[in-house]
C-alpha cells in the first residue's frame, strides 16, 4: 500500500519527531535509534500510518494529546531481570507499588496494575489498544501478557472514557507488542533472592519467645526459572504472523526463611512491641463466661481436667508462604494479511494457564461456636469452679490452632483466552476503517485443603454425643481440647475440603472509522480537521459456584460464607472524536496550536446511561522545542457485576471494635451510643486477631461513579539529546463506589451521633461483642457496611521525565528519569461529611496501610554502551513515611515497631545489570537491590498495619535479587 504525501502528513512527521521525546520518558537506544528520533526522514514518513497514540484513536495526532504518556521500552525489562510484566511495571511511580507473588493473606491469585493508588478496577488495562478480559476478582489478569514480546507500555495519567469507555478514570496501561517480528528468538532465564539475616534485634524478639530464628546467608532461594519463544515471518506476498511460547515457575518462599517475617506481631496490647502472635492458640485458649452474670475471662487447660488463669500466643508467621509457588504457560499468536488496500484481515489470540497455590498458617476454632454446657459435664473437668463460675451452666468460646492437621492450602488453576478477529483498511481518501470482534474468557478452580468443618469441630469437641446439641456424625472423633490432647485423626475427621469455580466472560463488537474532514482553517497551514466515529456493544459476564459447606459459612478459617454470583451486563456506546489544528506556522517563535474534542454516550443495561468527553489542548514554540499541553476529562467507573449482584453476607470487615477490651478506646459515653450498656462497658471481649463482623455485599441500585480530570504540562528541549517534561494532574472522583467503613461508621456514631443504627451489637449472649461465633450463625455481631454511590476521592501530583543520551568515547551514554511528587491523595467515604476524610499522602496507618503512598518516587537509569557490550545503573527511590493519623496528621506513638525517626525514612534501591552480545546470543546478567536492603518493618500493630509479613507494601521483601538469561535470535 503506497501512502499518500501531502502537506498535513509532513507537518505531522515533524511534529512527531520532536514531540515523541515529549510524552514520556526516553529510555536507552542504540545511536541510530537516536538519530530516528530527532529527525524527519522519508522512512519516518513510511512509518507513520501504523504509529497509533495510546489516549486517542486518530492516528499520529501525538501533539493533540489531551494527557501526558510515560513509555517504558522493551529494553527496560531486559534490564530489571523482570520475568512478568508487573515486575517491572508496577515499579514505576505513576503505578502501586504492588507484587503479586509476594500478596498470601489476602491475595487476590493473579497480579494487576493501579494508576495513582485508585485501584486496578479504575485502571483501564489494553493490549495493543484492546481490552483484557478480566480475571477472578474482575481486574485485568496481567499474566496473560507474553514479556517476551513487549514492544513497549504506555502510561497515560487521566481519564479516557471518551476514547475507551469505562474504567479508565486514573488513567489506562496499555501494552504494546511486536506484531511485527520476523525470526527465531529463545530466551532461557533463572533468576532467585539472597539475603543476609542478620538482624539481631528482631533475631532477638524471636529467641526470647522461643521462636525460629532465621540466620546468616540464606543462599538462592525463591527461585524463578523461565523459557521464551518468539517466531515471527512473512507469509504470501503481503502477510505476517508471530507465535510465542512462554513458560515460567517460581519456588515457593517461606516467611520461616527471613528473620523480619518469621515472628507474628501481637496487634495490640503490651506484647505489641513484641512477638506474639494470635490467641487462637496450641493449645488451646478457652474464654469463659457464667451464664448467669456473663463475667469470666481467658483461661487455659493444665491437661489434667483443670484450669487456670491466663492465656497462650501462637506465632503464625513461620507457615505462611512470602512468595507464592507459581507455574504458567503463555502462548499466542498475532497474524494479518493485506489482500488490498482496502480489506486486511487479522487476528489476535492469548493464552495462559496458570497454577498457584496459597499457604497460609492453620485452621482451627476461631470461637466460632458458643458452647453452653452444664458444669456438671464429664470432660470438662473443673472449668467451673477454677474459673469462678457459679451458674449451672458455662458458656465457652475455644480458640484452638489446628496443628494437628497442617497449614491450609488453596490450589488455584486457571484458563484465560483472548481472542480477537477483524478487518482494516482504506475508505477513501485519508479515510480508514478497523472493526473487530473480541472474546476474553477466564475459567478458575479453586480447591482448598485442611479446614475445619464448624458443625463436625462442635460435635467431637462435645464427645461425638448423639444426645448432646451439638450431635454427632459418621466417623466422628473426639476432639480432646480440654485436656490438651486432641489426635491428628479427629483433626482429619472434622477437615473439610472446598471448591470454587470462577468463570468470567467478555463479548465485545466494535467498529470506528478515522480521516480528514476535508476542510481546515486558513491559518492552519492546509491542515485538515481529523475525526473518528464509532460504535462499542459489549458484554460481560461473571458467574461462581461454592461447595455446600462454603455456601453455608461452615468452614471455621473461612470467615464468612461465600455466596454464588451469576450475573451479566451489556452496553452499547458510540462515540467521537476531532482533532483541531488551529493554528500552524513552520517559521518563528509560535509554531502550533492543536485542539482535541471527544465525547462518548453509554447505555448500560443495569446501571443506566452516562456520558463521558474529553478537551485538549497544545501549544508548540521555538521551532517546536518547547510544547505546552492541557486537557480535560470526564470519565466514568460502571459498578462490577460483583458490586451489583453479590449477595449480602456477614463476614470479616473491621480490625477494630473501639468498645472493646478491658480498658476500652471509647469513653463509656461514646460506647453507649454504639449500643454498649454502662454495665458491660470494658467487658466486652476483644478478638485476639483483630477482626470484626460486618455486613457487607452488593447493591443493585449503584450507578457508575464519575470522575473529572485534569492535566497541564510542559515539554522542552533546551539542546539536542535532553528532554524534559513536567506534567501536573488532578483526579476527582464524585459518587464513588465506598463502603462507609467499619471503623468510620463507629466514630461517626460516637462523635456525630450518625449511623448509630447500622451497629448491631450481639445482645443474644450478653457480651455485646462484635465477633463471637460463626458469621452463618444467627445473632452474631456486625456492623452494616454495604457499598453506596457516597464516596469522593481526590489525587493530584506531578510527573516528571526526563532523558539525556549522547556519543561518548568509543560507545553511547543514555539516561532517563520518571519521578512523581504526590501533591494529594485523599479519600472520603461520606462525600456530605467532611470529618470522614482521610489523607495518606507520607503518611502509613491503619489506614493507610494497603498501598503506600510516598511524596517522592522515582526510577532512574544510566546506561552506557559500546561495541557488543552495555551495562545499566538503576536507582530506585521511595521517599519517607510517617507514623501520622491518617485524619488528624498527628504523630502516632502507640503500637510502633522500631521507629525512632517517628517512621519510615527513605529508600534508596542499586540495581545494576549487563549484556554482552555473542553474533547470534546475547547473555544477561544483572543484581538488583544490590545491597541487600530489608524492607521497612512495621509489624501488625493497630497504628502501622502491615501488607506482607510486618513490612509495608511494595518495598523489596526478601532481599538481593540475582539473575541471568541467555538469549539466541536466529
Amino acid at each position: 500500500m503506497k501512502l499518500k504525501r501531502n502537506k498535513l502528513r509532513n507537518a505531522i512527521v515533524v511534529s512527531l519527531a520532536v514531540s515523541a521525546t515529549f510524552v514520556g520518558a526516553a529510555y536507552a537506544q542504540d545511536d541510530t535509534q537516536s538519530t530516528q528520533a530527532t529527525k524527519s526522514t522519508a522512512d519516518n514518513t513510511a512509518q507513520l500510518e501504523s504509529i497509533t497514540v495510546t489516549g486517542t484513536r486518530i492516528k499520529s495526532q501525538t501533539m493533540t494529546s489531551s494527557s501526558p504518556v510515560t513509555e517504558i521500552s522493551a529494553e527496560s525489562f531486559q534490564q530489571a531481570g523482570a520475568t512478568t510484566v508487573e515486575d517491572l511495571v508496577n515499579q514505576y511511580p505513576q503505578l502501586d507499588m504492588n507484587f503479586d507473588n509476594f500478596d498470601n493473606n489476602p491475595s487476590l491469585g493473579y497480579a494487576t496494575v493501579s494508576l495513582r493508588n485508585l485501584g486496578p478496577g479504575r485502571t483501564l488495562t489494553l493490549v495493543n489498544g484492546r481490552r483484557m478480559p478480566e480475571g477472578t476478582g474482575e481486574y485485568t489478569d496481567l499474566s496473560i501478557i507474553p514479556a517476551a514480546l513487549i514492544k513497549r507500555v504506555d502510561l497515560l495519567t487521566g481519564g479516557a472514557s471518551a476514547v475507551y469507555g469505562a474504567d479508565a478514570v486514573a488513567g489506562v496501561v496499555n501494552f504494546i507488542l511486536d506484531d511485527e517480528f520476523e525470526g527465531v528468538n529463545v530466551n532461557f532465564g533463572y533468576a532467585g533472592y539472597q539475603h543476609d539475616n542478620d538482624n539481631k534485634t528482631i533475631q532477638g524478639f524471636e529467641s526470647s519467645r522461643g521462636f525460629i530464628t532465621p540466620n546468616g546467608n540464606t543462599g538462592i532461594d525463591g527461585a524463578s526459572r523461565t523459557f521464551d519463544l518468539v517466531l515471527g515471518g512473512k507469509f504470501g506476498d503481503n502477510g505476517h504472523i508471530v507465535a510465542y511460547l512462554d513458560y515460567r515457575k517460581n519456588d515457593a518462599l517461606m516467611q520461616s526463611q527471613r528473620d523480619y517475617s518469621a515472628c507474628a506481631v501481637a496487634g495490640s496490647g503490651s506484647n505489641s512491641k513484641r512477638c506474639a502472635g494470635s490467641g487462637t492458640a496450641n493449645p488451646a485458649n478457652f474464654l469463659v463466661y457464667d451464664t448467669n452474670t456473663y463475667s469470666g475471662g481467658e483461661f487455659v487447660s493444665n491437661g489434667n481436667g483443670s484450669f487456670k488463669s491466663g492465656g497462650n500466643i501462637y506465632n503464625y508467621a513461620p507457615e505462611n508462604f512470602f512468595q507464592r509457588p507459581d507455574q504458567r504457560y503463555t502462548a499466542g499468536f498475532m497474524a494479518k494479511y493485506e489482500v488490498n488496500e482496502h480489506f486486511t484481515p487479522y487476528a489476535e489470540a492469548m493464552f495462559v494457564d496458570r497454577k498457584s497455590t496459597v499457604q497460609i498458617a492453620e485452621s482451627g476454632e476461631f470461637a466460632n461456636t458458643g458452647f453452653v454446657l452444664p458444669c456438671s459435664t464429664s470432660y470438662i473437668g473443673t472449668l467451673c469452679s477454677d474459673a469462678g463460675v457459679t451458674s449451672d451452666n458455662v458458656l465457652v468460646y475455644i480458640l484452638k490452632r489446628n496443628v494437628e492437621g497442617g497449614p491450609r492450602i488453596s490450589e488455584t488453576d486457571t484458563q484465560t483466552y483472548r481472542f480477537t478477529s477483524g478487518v482494516k483498511g482504506e475508505i477513501a481518501g485519508s479515510w480508514t476503517y478497523d472493526a473487530y470482534y473480541l472474546y476474553g474468557a477466564t475459567h478458575s478452580s479453586t480447591v482448598g485443603h485442611n479446614d475445619l468443618l464448624i458443625d463436625k469441630l462442635a460435635a467431637e469437641i462435645t464427645g461425638c454425643d448423639s444426645t448432646s446439641a451439638y450431635g454427632t456424625f459418621s466417623g466422628c472423633v473426639p476432639y480432646d481440647v480440654w485436656d490438651n490432647n486432641v489426635s491428628s485423626a479427629a483433626a482429619l475427621a472434622a477437615a473439610g475440603t472446598s471448591f470454587t469455580k470462577i468463570d468470567t466472560q467478555l463479548n465485545i463488537l466494535s467498529a470506528y472509522a478515522t480521516g480528514d474532514l476535508g476542510f481546515g482553517l486558513p491559518w492552519a497551514n492546509g491542515e485538515q480537521f481529523g475525526a473518528v466515529l464509532g460504535l462499542d456493544h459489549m458484554v460481560t459476564k461473571y458467574n461462581t459456584a461454592h461447595d455446600q459447606d462454603s455456601l453455608e459459612g461452615n468452614f471455621t478459617g473461612a470467615g464468612s460464607a461465600s455466596l454464588n454470583v451469576n450475573a451479566s451486563e451489556g452496553v452499547y456506546e458510540y462515540y467521537g472524536e476531532l482533532a483541531l489544528p488551529l493554528f500552524v506556522n513552520e517559521d518563528g517563535f509560535f509554531n502550533r496550536l492543536d485542539g482535541s474534542l471527544g465525547f462518548r454516550h453509554s447505555d448500560y443495561q443495569l446501571s443506566g446511561g452516562a456520558d463521558t468527553w474529553k478537551a485538549g489542548l497544545s501549544a508548540a514554540f521555538f521551532d517546536k522545542k518547547l510544547l505546552l499541553r492541557s486537557g480535560y476529562n470526564r470519565a466514568i467507573r460502571a459498578p462490577s457485576l460483583s458490586d451489583l449482584y453479590y449477595p449480602s453476607t456477614i463476614a470479616l470487615d473491621g480490625s477494630t471494635d473501639y468498645c472493646a477490651g478491658t480498658s476500652p478506646l471509647a469513653t463509656e459515653a461514646e460506647c453507649e451510643k454504639t449500643g454498649v450498656p454502662a454495665s458491660q462497658y470494658g467487658k466486652i471481649p476483644a478478638n485476639p486477631a483483630s477482626q470484626y463482623y460486618g455486613l457487607i455485599g452488593g447493591n443493585v441500585d449503584l450507578k457508575p461513579e464519575v470522575a473529572d480530570t485534569y492535566t497541564f504540562g510542559v515539554a522542552y528541549e533546551p539542546i539536542s539529546g535532553l528532554n524534559l517534561a513536567v506534567d501536573w494532574y488532578s483526579i476527582k472522583i464524585k459518587s464513588a463506589i465506598s463502603q462507609i467503613g467499619f471503623d468510620a461508621i463507629q466514630e461517626l456514631c460516637m462523635d456525630q451521633d450518625l449511623y448509630c443504627d447500622l451497629i448491631h451489637r450481639n445482645t443474644s449472649n450478653g457480651r455485646y461483642d462484635l465477633w463471637l461465633g460463626s458469621a452463618s450463625t444467627a445473632g452474631v455481631g456486625y456492623i452494616n457496611d454495604l457499598a453506596q454511590n457516597i464516596g469522593l476521592s481526590k489525587r493530584e501530583g506531578i510527573d516528571l521525565n526526563a532523558s539525556y543520551g549522547f556519543n561518548l568515547g568509543p560507545g553511547r551514554f543514555n539516561a532517563s528519569f520518571v519521578g512523581t511528587y504526590v501533591l494529594k491523595d485523599y479519600d472520603q467515604p461520606l462525600a456530605d461529611v467532611a470529618s470522614t476524610g482521610y489523607e495518606c499522602k507520607g503518611r502509613i496507618n491503619a489506614l493507610c496501610n494497603t498501598t503506600t503512598v510516598p511524596k517522592w518516587r522515582h526510577v532512574a537509569n544510566f546506561g552506557y554502551s559500546f561495541d557488543r557490550y552495555s551495562v545499566n545503573l538503576r536507582w530506585r527511590y521511595i521517599g519517607p513515611l510517617s507514623y501520622e493519623d491518617a485524619y488528624t496528621g498527628e504523630k502516632l506513638t502507640t503500637n510502633v515497631w522500631l521507629t525512632p525517626t517517628g517512621g519510615i525514612g527513605s529508600y534508596s534501591y542499586l540495581d545494576l545489570s549487563a549484556n554482552v552480545n555473542f553474533g547470534l546470543a546475547t547473555w544477561t546478567i544483572g543484581v538488583n537491590n544490590i545491597a541487600d536492603r530489608s524492607p521497612p518493618f512495621v509489624g501488625n500493630s493497630g497504628d502501622a498495619n502491615n501488607a506482607t509479613s510486618n513490612s509495608a507494601n511494595g518495598y523489596d521483601q526478601v532481599g538481593r535479587y540475582i539473575f541471568t538469561s541467555v538469549s539466541l535470535k536466529f
